[in-house]
């Protein structure tokens, strides 16, 4: 028998894991991840005064849009986490988180005068936003991973892209907390690369990590 078909006869053999207990192991290695990302954060770069940058609709546009990519992959982690889950709507959460940013970052470029187009895109930190989300990152999806592990995911490279989409939700919310970029077209570029790649890198590793 070959390897897929027994996965295929064990999950239709299997009874469906209860959503909460799933939901609840996923929730605190992702928390206990965060908290390590914040630990790392506060050691290597330090935090940002947090009194003065909560007034700003900036720092909330941030963490409102990472935040949404959180929950997004939340729900595909918790679904794939169950034997022949499908992501469910975490694509088209994702889809229009990412559209909501472009438009945001699209009309602040349209307003601003010609010559200060780059920089609103750019900022002072593209060279390392996306390295410093990855980095941030790692804890959490190291932490999802093994909470994945315990449970019973057969879509293997799809379960690791949804961790890898919450690990770098969760850690480019964490590096908001240092970070003083204010431009939608900053977030859309930068904190969606750095999210997107640690999907992608998470889908990797997923089929080797994830294994069971």
């Amino acid at each position: 028998m070959k390897t897929a078909d027994l996965i295929d006869a064990l999950a239709a053999g299997s009874t469906p894991t209860p959503p909460i207990p799933v939901a609840r192991r996923i929730a605190a290695a992702a928390l206990l991840g965060a908290a390590l990302a914040l630990v790392l954060l506060v050691a290597w770069l330090g935090l940002r005064p947090l009194g003065e940058a909560a007034r700003t609709g900036s720092f909330w546009m941030k963490a409102g849009y990472t935040l949404i990519l959180s929950l997004a992959g939340a729900m595909g982690v918790g679904r794939l986490a169950r034997p022949g889950a499908g992501l469910g709507r975490a694509p088209l959460i994702v889809a229009a988180a990412i559209a909501g940013m472009a438009i945001l970052g699209a009309i602040e470029i349209a307003a601003a005068p010609s010559a200060d187009r780059g920089d609103l895109w750019l900022g002072h930190t593209w060279q390392s936003c996306s390295l410093h989300i990855l980095a941030l990152a790692a804890p959490v999806y190291l932490g999802v991973a093994w909470a994945l592990r315990r449970l019973a995911p057969t879509r293997l490279t799809l379960a690791g892209a949804a961790a890898g989409l919450l690990a770098g939700a969760v850690g480019a919310t964490v590096y908001g907390l240092y970070c003083d970029e204010t431009a939608a077209a900053f977030v859309f570029a930068w904190y969606t690369l750095g999210i997107g790649a640690c999907a992608a890198i998470g889908g990797f590793l997923g089929r080797r990590l994830l294994r069971w």
